[in-house]
């Protein structure tokens, strides 16, 4: 592989990858949920300045901060917001794919100061065109555009603070340290399980700083304390935020939630009625008020925020759950975890058969320890974080990062055999430019790997296109479901901030987008038992359904909403919205 021709692919390939991220952004399809509308809810209490509402123990505020500038810059109505929203996530992915090269250069530039005298299977151009290609199978099956959610971000500092780091090995540069903390405390912001890892970091340099020579000593120290002032400096103010509001200490509340949920088997919803607390205690402070007894019919008018209060806040709402120790739950939670990681890896394939082809084609891992332990501190920090995901709760958008910081250094020392072929592409007059046949092989798989990337990006993007035609969307950013829904909810006229009740598991936890584009926050609910059809239930409860309608009344409830599966008989009152397969209960006639 001619090295000229290879470096100036390697230029081409960003580009090649930010339009094929324009038709994501175009053409990506709805993936909307909970997490997504919580992050919207977020972005226009930023825009209003209301920042007691911004201060929420569940969801962090940069990536609704980045949302919130998107809506500034655009002005979308609620109808188009969800548009603007995969043109924030485009950004965000131009920017990991620039974050993803500095981090490549900062392994080559460490490279070359401990590997000067090892011959590398893996020039800096082919190193980078696997690292972008595995960037971008991450964003095309784990980070799509249209996931309004904060992992990608997450990712773009991430591989910022990894690329700092690397720098500080490879040149000992003292203005790292400074971007380093501030970056980590950015990652906090983003999300709160950034903490753990960016604390154990900073800690480590520390450390590490304590067994130097009195030379370095006093430099890395005042590095490292200087890091971590910065970190505290940007994610203090929000730890302090969070925990007047909780009135405890607390980093955040994820990790206590997702605790009793996934390994005490407490029920995700409604716990203190239901009384499913697993292996979790309670003496719920905030619950939710049961306005009906049976069936349940529940207000959030004590909490009203959000477009719905239990899912843009329950933090709040499940105030004293306590986790604790059951051996069981984490025996069933690891293996279950164990099954998403190999899941994961099996839909990666791609860079571990990349890694096998070179090791058989004669590349090796370097033997001497002064080659290998420069590059641990990356490699270990992305098997830190998912050692921390590991034990409670591990989905594939959790492990494109740690996979990339693992990965690409194992890449990066590849050593290549001795024997050499002479360049084709090197002039007669000059001797012979000599590389090793394992270094042309292993570009050439750089380049099939980068290749196929984008051709299957291409195809998939056609695809895509093809079906918007045929179903005549206005664009990729949309469900069939849930504008017709809100627009429908309009037509009846109901809107306007008028508040309703969601019917059913599929109109409540599922997806309630269209509660926030038709501008109905939802304030109350009624639950159907184990996800049934809310149709049939409203029928088998006809004997209630007075009282239900009457108590929803009183709290100003302007309309029942729900997902009736499809059927010819529709009850009474009800109305179908659009040509959705949702219905409204109009309460304001």
């Amino acid at each position: 592989m001619n090295p000229a021709r290879l470096r100036k692919f390697a230029l081409l390939y960003p580009l090649l990858l930010i339009l094929c991220g324009i038709g994501y952004a175009k053409y990506d399809s709805y993936k909307i949920d909970g997490d997504a509308v919580a992050f919207m809810d977020i972005a226009d209490a930023l825009r209003a300045h209301d920042f007691a509402l911004v201060t929420n123990g569940y969801w962090n505020p940069m990536y609704a901060g980045a949302l919130a500038i998107g809506q500034s810059i655009a002005h979308p109505s609620r109808v188009n917001e969800l548009q603007t929203f995969y043109w924030v996530n485009f950004w965000i992915f131009v920017a990991c794919i620039f974050a993803c090269i500095y981090f490549v250069r900062s392994l080559v530039r460490l490279r070359e100061r401990y590997t000067a005298n090892t011959t590398t299977a893996l020039s800096s151009p082919a190193l980078t065109l696997i690292a972008l290609a595995l960037l971008f199978f991450g964003f095309q099956r784990e980070l799509g555009l249209g996931a309004v959610r904060a992992d990608a971000l997450l990712l773009f500092l991430f591989l910022l603070a990894a690329s700092f780091l690397l720098r500080l090995q490879a040149t000992q540069r003292f203005l790292f340290y400074p971007l380093l903390g501030s970056t980590l405390g950015l990652a906090y912001l983003t999300k709160s399980f950034a903490f753990l890892p960016s604390a154990f970091l900073l800690t480590a340099i520390f450390v590490f700083g304590l067994t130097r020579k009195s030379t370095q000593r006093t430099r890395i120290l005042s590095g490292a304390i200087l890091a971590g002032i910065l970190f505290a400096a940007i994610a203090g103010p929000y730890i302090l935020a969070i925990s007047k509001q909780r009135g405890r200490f607390t980093t955040g509340e994820s990790a206590r939630l997702n605790y009793t949920f996934f390994i005490d088997d407490t029920g995700r919803w409604h716990e203190w009625h239901s009384g499913h607390l697993g292996h979790a205690t309670a003496n719920f402070k905030h619950h939710e008020q049961l306005i009906v007894d049976a069936p349940p019919v529940y207000s959030y008018a004590q909490h009203p925020i959000g477009t719905y209060p239990l899912w843009f806040d329950p933090a709040y709402w499940t105030d004293t759950l306590q986790p604790h120790f059951w051996l069981k739950g984490h025996i069933l939670r690891f293996l279950r975890n164990v099954v998403v990681f190999v899941r994961f890896l099996v839909g990666h394939l791609e860079a571990l058969v990349i890694l096998a082809v070179l090791l058989l084609t004669g590349c090796f891992f370097p033997r001497q320890r002064r080659d290998l332990l420069p590059f641990l501190p990356v490699a270990l920090w992305g098997l830190l974080m998912i050692a921390i995901y590991f034990p409670i709760d591990l989905q594939d958008r959790y492990l494109t990062g740690a996979f990339l910081l693992f990965l690409l250094p194992l890449f990066a020392i590849l050593g290549s055999s001795p024997a050499t072929v002479p360049s084709a592409q090197t002039p007669t007059r000059t001797p012979p430019q000599t590389f090793t046949q394992t270094t042309a092989i292993a570009s050439a798989l750089a380049l099939l790997l980068a290749c196929l990337a984008v051709a299957d990006a291409a195809a998939d993007l056609g695809f895509r296109r093809r079906t918007l035609s045929t179903t005549g969307y206005p664009r990729g950013a949309y469900s069939k479901e849930i504008y017709p829904a809100a627009r429908g909810l309009n037509d009846l006229g109901i809107g306007n901030g008028q508040t309703v009740a969601c019917f059913g598991d599929a109109a409540c936890y599922t997806d309630h987008y269209w509660a926030r584009i038709a501008n109905t926050p939802i304030r109350a609910e009624i639950e159907v038992p184990d996800g049934g059809d809310p149709n049939h239930f409203w029928q088998a409860n006809a004997a209630h359904q007075d009282e239900i309608i009457a108590a929803l009344r009183a709290r100003n409830i302007a309309a029942i909403v729900g997902y009736f599966q499809p059927s010819g008989n529709i009850p009474a009152g009800w109305h179908q919205l659009g040509t959705s397969d949702v219905f409204a209960y109009p309460l304001n006639q």
